[in-house]
């Protein structure tokens, strides 16, 4: 160091560069640097410094920006203005420094943390945090920062257009903005802050462009979507403004009926058919619809597919003639636009069809039966369709004629129905008119048949005779076998009559063969005349007679005494083996050998009766005797079989057994009856009375007879059942509990008698009666359990088993079971009374029943008398929190540290002006900016304002 005002270092080692570190050196907000403000040492000539920005980046520290300025007064500071484009952007935490390149840097003392170091050039980056901090030492050096100016877009807020068929990625808006800074040039930045709508969803940023694009991948809706857009300078003033996109609806576009607005079918088409398929351009779904009404066509969406078509309704019905062609309006709507086309319906006449080969004519047999066709015709149709022909008349009338379609396409059958009855004297030609039909349009034609005359078949052998055996026949057998010829060949039946008619054994068969059609053994007619018939279903040939003769005939026997003119009579027990008819017989077979049988109806008649196998004589069973009551019926017919071995003969007779009267008997020889003792007209139980009477259809009548205990019963004459005649009461002195009896069973001519015995119970008919109709009781509420506290008894008349009683309470008013009963009646209490409280009263009904049903009823009053004892219940709380001691004192810090935390900011703010303004020392600055440099202060008493030399360097910035 020199002597001298100022210390000065070798030229290796002079300090030329600092750079503060202390907080008023240190910006706290961002900004430009418009004005720099020094105070330098008295010079003859003007002394350049350059004033530095640094900050920290984390791993060095860089250059933010510097001004070579220049200073020529020393006796005030030097306010140097920087002009704008060349100003030093400060950012918050930046530090002032700077660097003297044309020599040493002079200090003050007394200052605060700064550091120093040597350029040998210009710096743009460097390592101050390796460079040793040093304190005592001001710099008189001032940066007065001014905020950047709010940058704005220039192309909003607006408007932008566009249509919802715009492809993804496509730019619909540039962002454009300036900056009144230039020092901001290239150094703003645009963001996305907000949309309303489905902008977000449809719109993107490019900020790197400042391009507002379409997404992908989206469909986008018509309808205004708004985009808020900020702009924002490095010191982040920012600005916002709106981009509005209305996209607009593009309709759809019906491409197809451009090409194709027009179909030609025809008027005879009537299934569902596809006409035309609507092509839609729309980047949204669309719906199409036909609004013409009234007409056979629909708009639908084909089938596996989202394409809209213009169908034929199926089972439409069109008529050129009435209408030739249809106009169909329809529409596509996306929900937004309506586009409408037209599409034209053109019809092309149907052709009738032609119907080949008629007229005709055909010839038919009269004698005809079959189902023949006559003819088969052809239909040819323009359009191939499928004809139908029918018969629209036939002359003469007669429904005997029809047509049906043909194995091959459009051809039909005229048809002559089975057994048509054709008769060649009454019609010999018939006119069928016919008509074809396509369904829409015909043709007609005629055809004729002609009936040719019928020629009778002939017999070939007959007139005829002969001969069939009675014995050695069978049915089914051919008798004979007639033989005939037909002209035409014709199918031919055959028919015969018999003589004699009745029962005739034979017929004849359509293909001429007479058979047996039953058994002839045992018959008596020796020959039959047989008259046959043959046709051939017009003409009839016969009859011609066959004659044939019944061999080996037997007689067959015959019973000449029955049947009788009236029923046999039989008596109920007759003798047994008594003979009571016999069976006469007359057969001219006199060799013959008979034996005799009988059956019965009904079957049992058998049983009774017998008949002797060779005599015919009929008598009573020999084991069995004969009881009216026990046979199943009074009436048996017999049916008498007389039999020569080879032939039998039946006759019925008819046996009617007489009844013969009996006197009823009892089963049982005596009888006994119970009753309760009780008022006249009591009727007793059924006897059960056992008798039996084999008249079986006899009326019976009873009565009784009880010696001296008369007046006491009564007895009904049809049923037999007793009944108190007057009152018993058992309980009287003098009564009796058992009579004696003697019942008789008449059947109006005989009669039997039985002893009854009737015993009379003594029975409970007094009802249980309580002492009282109330019983009242005191009871303290904490009476103990189960323990007896009062007693309800009962009595009656009765004695005995009657005296037995059941006790019971009734207590369900009171909701709960809270007394009990003894079995002596005694009361006792099964619950607490203290759900009751004190001064209640309760009441509940106790009842006594007999083993039988009387039972009777009391009321039971319970009082729960007043007490004066109360009991104290205390209950325990947890404090609250104002009631805890250090609870108030804690909250009150709290309180006075957050009002505190809250007015301090606000003091700052008033404090310091609330501005980004840096000041050295708040209140001295300007006469800090005089103080004498460290070199003064030590040697120099000079006055305020004189400068030896030395540069005076100071500090001082603030924001404008």
């Amino acid at each position: 160091m020199t002597s001298g005002r100022y210390r000065r270092v070798s030229p290796n080692l002079t300090i030329n560069a600092v750079l503060n570190f202390d907080n008023e050196y240190k910006f706290d907000c961002c900004g430009f640097i418009n004005k720099w403000q020094i105070f330098v040492r008295k010079d003859p000539s003007t002394f350049s410094v350059k004033v530095q920005v640094w900050y920290d980046s984390g791993t060095t520290w860089i250059l933010r920006g510097e001004n070579n300025i220049t200073a020529s007064d020393d006796d005030k500071e030097n306010e140097i203005p920087i002009t704008t484009g060349s100003r030093i952007r400060a950012f918050k935490n930046d530090y002032i420094g700077f660097y003297e390149y044309a020599g040493s840097v002079i200090t003050y003392g007394n200052g605060d943390d700064y550091k120093t170091a040597f350029f040998a050039s210009n710096q743009t980056t460097f390592d101050w945090t390796a460079e040793t901090l040093g304190d005592n030492r001001d710099h008189a050096i001032h940066a007065r920062i001014t905020q950047s100016q709010i940058p704005a877009f220039t192309n909003l807020d607006d408007t932008v257009a566009i249509t919802n068929n715009e492809v993804a990625g496509a730019v619909i808006f540039t962002l454009t903005a300036s900056d009144n800074d230039p020092e901001d040039t290239g150094l703003l930045t645009v963001a996305h802050t907000g949309s309303t709508g489905s902008a977000a969803t449809f719109f993107e940023l490019d900020s790197t462009t400042w391009e507002v694009k379409i997404r992908s991948d989206v469909s986008l809706s018509p309808g205004d979507h708004a985009m808020n857009f900020s702009v924002t300078d490095p010191c982040s003033r920012s600005s916002i403004s709106t981009l509005t996109v209305r996209v607009e609806n593009d309709p759809p576009v019906i491409t197809s009926l451009a090409t194709s607005n027009s179909i030609t079918i025809s008027e005879d088409l009537t299934t569902e058919t596809l006409l035309h398929t609507l092509m839609v351009t729309d980047s949204t779904p669309t719906t199409c619809q036909l609004d013409s009404t009234g007409v056979p066509f629909e708009i639908k969406t084909k089938s596996g597919s989202t394409d809209y078509g213009i169908f034929l309704l199926a089972g439409a019905s069109m008529d050129y003639d009435t209408q030739n062609a249809y106009v169909l309006d329809l529409s596509c709507n996306d929900t937004f636009d309506v586009t409408t086309g037209v599409y034209t319906v053109y019809l092309v006449r149907n052709e009738p069809p032609t119907i080949n080969g008629l007229p005709r004519a055909t010839d038919m047999q009269e004698d005809v039966v079959v189902e023949t066709t006559l003819y088969t015709l052809s239909v040819t149709d323009p359009e191939n369709t499928v004809v139908t022909c029918d018969v629209t008349a036939i002359t003469p009338n007669a429904n005997i004629m029809f047509i049906k379609p043909s194995s091959n396409f459009n051809e039909f059958d005229i048809v002559l129905q089975s057994n048509p009855s054709l008769q060649y004297d009454v019609v010999r030609t018939y006119r069928l008119d016919i008509q074809c039909s396509d369904g829409r349009r015909t043709d007609s034609g005629v055809f004729f048949m002609n009936v040719l005359r019928n020629k009778p078949p002939v017999f070939l052998n007959l007139q005829n005779v002969t001969t069939v055996s009675s014995v050695a026949s069978y049915i089914g057998q051919i008798v004979f076998d007639v033989e005939i010829s037909d002209p035409e060949n014709d199918q031919v039946q055959f028919s015969m009559f018999c003589v004699p008619s009745t029962n005739c054994p034979f017929e004849v068969y359509h293909s001429g063969e007479i058979v047996l059609t039953r058994s002839i053994e045992g018959e008596f007619v020796p020959a039959y005349d047989l008259y046959v018939y043959v046709t051939d279903g017009k003409s009839t040939t016969g009859p011609r007679s066959l004659t044939v003769h019944v061999l080996d005939i037997n007689y067959v026997p015959v019973i000449k005494n029955l049947p009788l003119p009236s029923a046999l009579v039989v008596s109920e027990n007759s003798l047994l083996g008594l003979s009571i008819f016999q069976i006469s017989i007359q057969d001219n077979d006199g060799h013959d050998i008979h034996t005799y049988s009988m059956t019965s109806s009904p079957s049992d008649g058998v049983l009774y009766f017998d008949i002797d196998s060779a005599t015919g004589l009929i008598s009573t069973s020999a084991t069995t005797n004969i009881n009216y009551e026990a046979v199943s019926s009074t009436s048996f017919t017999f049916t008498i079989t007389v039999s020569d071995t080879k032939d039998s003969a039946s006759q019925d007779l008819t046996v009617i057994i007489a009844n013969q009267n009996e006197a009823p008997m009892f089963t049982k020889t005596s009888y006994a009856l119970s009753v309760d003792e009780g008022s006249a007209g009591t009727i007793l139980g059924d006897p059960g009375y056992l008798y039996q009477d084999e008249d079986t259809g006899d009326t019976h009548t009873f009565s009784m007879n009880c010696a001296s205990n008369v007046g006491y019963f009564s007895i009904a004459p049809t049923t037999g059942f007793i009944s108190l005649a007057t009152d018993i009461d058992v309980d009287a002195v003098g009564s009796a509990t058992s009579y004696s009896c003697t019942v008789k069973v008449s059947d109006g001519s005989l009669t039997d008698s039985a002893s009854l015995t009737i015993n009379v119970n003594n029975v409970n008919d007094n009802t249980p009666r309580f002492s009282n109709n109330l019983f009242t009781y005191y009871l303290d509420i904490n009476y103990p359990l189960n323990t007896p506290f009062g007693s309800t008894v009962a009595t009656e008349a009765d004695d005995g088993t009657f005296g037995n009683f059941i006790y019971s309470i009734d207590q369900t008013s009171l909701g709960t079971e809270t007394f009990g009963i003894q079995a002596n009646g005694d009361l006792y209490l099964k619950n607490s009374l203290t759900s009751y409280g004190y001064g209640s009263s309760i009441s509940f009904i106790v009842q006594a029943t007999y083993t039988g049903s009387l039972h009777g009823t009391a009321t039971v009053f319970i009082v729960i008398p007043q007490t004066t004892t109360t009991t104290t219940t205390t209950t325990d709380r947890p404090i609250t929190f104002w009631e805890y001691p250090a609870n108030p004192a804690w909250v009150i810090i709290a309180g006075l540290i957050g009002l505190i935390i809250m007015v301090l900011p606000c003091y700052m703010c008033y404090k310091n002006g609330c501005t980004c303004e840096w000041r050295g020392r708040p209140g001295d600055y300007r006469e800090r900016l005089q103080e004498p440099s460290e070199k003064n202060q030590k040697k120099d008493k000079h006055p305020k304002g004189y400068s030896n030399g030395s540069w005076k360097a100071w500090k001082w910035y603030e924001q404008q």
